[in-house]
């Protein structure tokens, strides 16, 4: 077996061993099993996108940074070979969900299934480097518990331990917003929040409580009628109607005096704000995903940070990490390393330097 080889297979290991166990005190979730020989992953990101009915599409992430030909050829073997034979990748990914789903199910006292399961395999090049990505992916119910229209998250993953390199992230729909949430998160915004490791969930953590957006109904008063030839004062009534009549044709009269005209005295339309090529810019609602990323880095002078982007977008760190792969795999945008920062910039906008 040549090197190429030999490392395939011990990612291949990695990659089976994505659960080791139930997710009860002391035990990892997809990421004690994360290094094999030379092979390691650089980041495992175990997610849960919870939907109203507590039902959640749950993932498990592996990023691996392939530093030369032997990394690329092993990871392209093991992609290779997970096309080919999904069904034996999948038929593993199952069987260990379903013991975590049982343990889950044990210590809630909530009934729990679990189905859908899946797994992809993919390269994103970026500038000087490479990752190859692996996502097993399953559909979680009863992951979260709804109780009076509040949403209880976490309670199916206590006790679970996260190394340096693995992060806990939660979602949940735009209709919800955040009440309670036990620990602290490393970070949070609309709709999500993040535990970095190395951590070891206590008692009942992670513990996330999600309510409601409030919405703001209009203050609506009710007006009693009096009846004709009860007392009711015409008089003042009809003084304020021609009250109202003549304020309103002041304010017509005004609105046109202050339009602006032709030479003809025709009244023209104001110009629409215009972008750098003198065309009408649209509004970034109208903008697909990928346009509103270029738009936003034409606007810092074609280069910014990930995180700057998410927060500029206010879209969730999976979100944005999934739209930047495929505009950098579309060639639209590219994307390199430095430090533990991703940075982003449009092609032919500078060197690397931030």
């Amino acid at each position: 077996m040549d090197w190429g080889s030999f490392r395939a297979l011990g990612l291949a290991v990695l990659l089976l061993g994505v659960l080791a166990g139930p997710a009860t005190a002391g035990t990892t979730l997809g990421s004690d099993t994360q290094q094999i020989g030379e092979m390691e992953s650089d980041l495992v990101i175990i997610g849960a996108d919870v939907a109203e009915n507590g039902t959640a599409t749950f993932q498990i992430e592996y990023a691996i940074r392939l530093d030369d030909e032997n990394d690329t050829q092993a990871f392209e073997e093991l992609a290779g070979d997970i096309e080919q034979n999904e069904s034996t990748y999948v038929s593993r990914f199952a069987d260990r969900m379903q013991n975590t789903v049982s343990a889950a199910e044990t210590s809630t006292g909530r009934s729990m299934t679990v189905r859908d399961f899946g797994v992809t395999a993919r390269t994103s090049p970026t500038l000087g480097n490479q990752y190859g990505t692996v996502t097993y992916t399953a559909t979680w119910e009863n992951f979260a518990n709804v109780t009076d229209g509040e949403i209880q998250a976490g309670d199916a993953l206590q006790g679970l331990f996260l190394d340096e390199e693995t992060r806990l992230r939660i979602e949940w729909p735009e209709a919800y917003q955040q009440a309670t949430v036990d620990p602290t998160p490393t970070s949070s915004s609309d709709g999500e929040v993040v535990w970095q490791g190395p951590r070891q969930f206590e008692g009942t953590q992670p513990a996330l409580t999600l309510e409601p957006t409030p919405t703001t109904s209009p203050d609506l008063t009710t007006t009693e009628t009096t009846a004709a030839g009860d007392g009711l004062p015409w008089v003042p009534i009809g003084l304020l109607l021609l009250a109202l009549v003549v304020l309103g044709g002041w304010y017509v009269y005004r609105e046109t005096e202050s339009e602006p005209t032709d030479s003809a005295g025709s009244v023209t339309e104001p110009a629409e704000p215009e972008g750098e090529s003198g065309e009408p810019t649209p509004p970034s609602e109208l903008l697909s995903n990928e346009e509103r990323v270029e738009q936003y880095l034409a606007s810092v002078g074609g280069r910014a940070k990930q995180q700057e982007i998410v927060e500029a977008l206010d879209w969730t760190e999976a979100k944005t990490s999934q739209v930047l792969s495929d505009m950098s795999e579309a060639g639209e945008i590219e994307k390199f390393r430095i430090g533990r920062e991703n940075v982003v910039k449009l092609p032919e906008s500078g060197d690397e330097s931030v």
